[in-house]
């Protein structure tokens, strides 16, 4: 049982960061005039799911990561779907992106202090970096949840994941933004860049959650 509590905690801190994301990003969104049409929270099988304010909510079980859709229903053959999003100004559109990620850093800040929070925050853009740092940050952050401090660890995880988030990656909301001048038709170039950010990010994903398992068991 004490090897898989680390597991329950652990998922209950990616829900709650990938849940407050979504949550916020739809806030944001209804605020600038873009109702977004579902939200996701987790992914993988639907295991519960229902429609509040016009918004068809999914709770999935998978809690790594959560979506926000805003492409309406096709309407008639032959015509596009629309996407709520792209109705908006490239600066709300930007706002749209980046501001849910800046709730994650006032989160860090709320649960570790304001210079601390913000600390974590700018040395997370490093943290893919630094491959041989990394066995000795997973079994520290590891450690936290063994002794019981679950704030200090939610601040950690929510300042990193939005430094991460914030990298000019195509897949991730920092490279989002920098696409959005060819957020109607992206170019074949930014395809690419979509598919090298993945085969960049995931090898990367995979050598964590192979720290994590290692340092549990």
């Amino acid at each position: 049982m004490d090897r898989v509590t680390p597991f329950l905690w652990l998922w209950m801190l990616f829900f709650a960061v990938n849940a407050l994301w979504a949550l916020a990003q739809a806030a944001v969104a209804s605020t600038l005039g873009a109702r977004p049409v579902l939200v996701d929270l987790g992914f993988g099988p639907i295991l519960l799911s229902g429609r509040m304010g016009g918004i068809v909510w999914s709770f999935r079980p998978i809690a790594l990561a959560s979506s926000v859709g805003f492409t309406e229903a096709q309407t008639a053959e032959g015509v596009p779907p629309k996407n709520r999003l792209q109705q908006l100004s490239l600066l709300m559109h930007a706002a749209v992106i980046l501001l849910p990620w800046v709730v994650q850093v006032a989160i860090a800040m709320t649960c570790l202090g304001a210079s601390e929070g913000l600390h974590q925050f700018v040395r997370g853009f490093t943290l893919p970096f630094e491959l041989s740092l990394l066995p000795g940050r997973v079994e520290r952050f590891l450690a936290l949840l063994r002794d019981g401090e679950f704030l200090r660890a939610w601040g950690l995880l929510s300042a990193k994941l939005a430094a991460i988030n914030l990298l000019p990656l195509p897949l991730l909301a920092g490279g989002q933004v920098l696409l959005l001048p060819w957020r109607n038709a992206y170019p074949v170039w930014a395809g690419l860049l979509h598919l090298l950010s993945m085969l960049a990010v995931l090898p990367w994903a995979g050598y964590v959650a192979y720290l994590v398992i290692t340092t549990l068991f």
